[in-house]
This record gives structure tokens, C-alpha cells and sequence, in this order.
């Protein structure tokens, strides 16, 4: 009777152990599982050498045109990934050319995030305004590019710096938001002879 109460209780005991065994064996594949799921999940979706984009308006018309020496988007995530980025303003009055050494494009929240080099040059117009700046932000649905980063601006003999800027293309209205110093220099100063 005692020898078959023993041998009861060491099965019970043996049967809880392979059960727990056989749980934490498992725990461990299926995490690992998710680890190599994800991972197969995590991949190119798009990618582009030298390439030209061109993003229209509510109205059909142009409102930028971007192009790269490479852009890749991953399946999961709505930031594109561009190198040597080109991006023309194309608004009919105020059109500018921005280029930098990388950009994120956020499709979600129509914003461009330039980093490295950034310089944002007026066309069109003679003396031509000219940024740079180690980083920018465009909206391109309000046409609107601002810094927190320190950045320069000139136009012809004039120059100035600040720490950060907001600068609305619809509008034209420009901002400095901290900082700020610098010389300014009228560019259409009537000569002597002029006068004369």
C-alpha cells in the first residue's frame, strides 16, 4: 500500500515537471518565433535610384517636384527614406530649391524632414535669398519651412544669422526666432550719378 502511494506521488511529481518542461520549452520557440516574424516582416517595400517625384496640389497643379539619388520606404512605416535630396517649391510666385544630404518623407503628416547641409535657395529672383542650416522641416501642404537650428541668411551684400526661423511660401512672411544678428544691405541704393 505504501509502495504503491510512492509511486503514485512520484508520477504526479514526474508529470508536473515534464509539464513544465514542456511549457517554458515552448515559451521560448514561440518568442523566438515572434522575433523571426518580425524581422521577415520588417523589409524594403519601395526603393528608387535617381529618381523625380511630383506631388500636385488639391487643384491639380504642381506643388513640389523632389528628386534623389535614392529613395526606399520599409512595408511597415510611413516615412520614405531619400538621399541627396532636391525639392522645388513649384508656387507660381514663390519658388525655391531645397537640397540637403538626406530627408525623411512623412506621408502620414505631409512633412519633409531635411538634415545635413540644408540649403534653401530663392530662384526667380535677382539678388536671391539664400538658407542654410543643419536642419529643416517643410509642410508641404501649407508651403511652410521652419528650424530650431541655427541658421544663416543672405541676399546679395546682405547677412543674418539666427537660432531658428519659420518661413511661410504662400505668404512670403519670414520669421527669425531668436538670436539674431547681422548687417542688411538695401539692394536698390540709387547711386550718385543716379542723382544726377
Amino acid at each position: 500500500m505504501k509502495r504503491s502511494t510512492k509511486h503514485k506521488i512520484g508520477l504526479g511529481l514526474f508529470s508536473i515537471m515534464c509539464v513544465i518542461v514542456w511549457w517554458s520549452i515552448t515559451e521560448d520557440h514561440s518568442a523566438d518565433e515572434k522575433a523571426q516574424q518580425s524581422k521577415k516582416t520588417h523589409y524594403v517595400e519601395l526603393f528608387m535610384n535617381e529618381f523625380e517625384l511630383i506631388s500636385m496640389d488639391e487643384n491639380g497643379k504642381p506643388s513640389y517636384l523632389m528628386t534623389g539619388t535614392h529613395l526606399q520606404r520599409y512595408n511597415n512605416s510611413d516615412v520614405t527614406e531619400v538621399k541627396q535630396p532636391k525639392l522645388h517649391l513649384l508656387q507660381q510666385e514663390n519658388q525655391w530649391l531645397v537640397s540637403a544630404d538626406s530627408a525623411l518623407l512623412n506621408s502620414k503628416d505631409n512633412t519633409i524632414h531635411l538634415k545635413n547641409n540644408v540649403v534653401m535657395q530663392q530662384k526667380n529672383v535677382e539678388p536671391a535669398l539664400t538658407m542654410h542650416t543643419d536642419r529643416m522641416m517643410v509642410h508641404t501642404k501649407t508651403q511652410i519651412a521652419q528650424t530650431k537650428a541655427e541658421v544663416k541668411i543672405s541676399q546679395g551684400e546682405s547677412e543674418l544669422n539666427a537660432k531658428g526661423m519659420t518661413y511661410n511660401n504662400t505668404t512670403s512672411e519670414l520669421k527669425l526666432l531668436s538670436r539674431v544678428k547681422g548687417f542688411y544691405t538695401p539692394t536698390n541704393v540709387p547711386s550718385d550719378a543716379d542723382n544726377k
